[in-house]
């Protein structure tokens, strides 16, 4: 039996792949146990964080986007940038690297 979201879904010539979808709650009990969550029969996963459009979202009582990911990522590339400037030997180059990011 199709549901409403399959139906429109299959409208726009699309179709839910359950193996890549999860569900992620928020709000005040965001951490309880709840109905599962199934499409075409097949269970939807629940999971305290995902990663959208490059962004990490953790479960949590209001919505919420985990900084500290994205500031890894930043420096792990600001530090390969560094090191490989600084292999150059132009301290013009790193000065530039150095101010272009404060």
């Amino acid at each position: 039996m199709a549901t409403p979201l399959v139906d429109e879904a299959a409208n726009l010539c699309m179709q839910f792949n359950t193996k890549k979808c999860s569900v992620i709650r928020f709000g005040p009990r965001y951490h309880s146990q709840c109905a599962d969550v199934t499409v075409l029969g097949n269970s939807i996963k629940f999971v305290n964080s995902t990663k959208l459009l490059g962004v990490q979202i953790s479960a949590y009582k209001k919505f919420r986007i985990d900084i500290g990911y994205m500031k890894s990522k930043f420096y792990r590339a600001f530090n390969g940038l560094f090191h490989n400037a600084a292999k150059l030997k132009d301290e013009l180059t790193t000065m530039h690297l150095v101010f272009i990011i404060l």
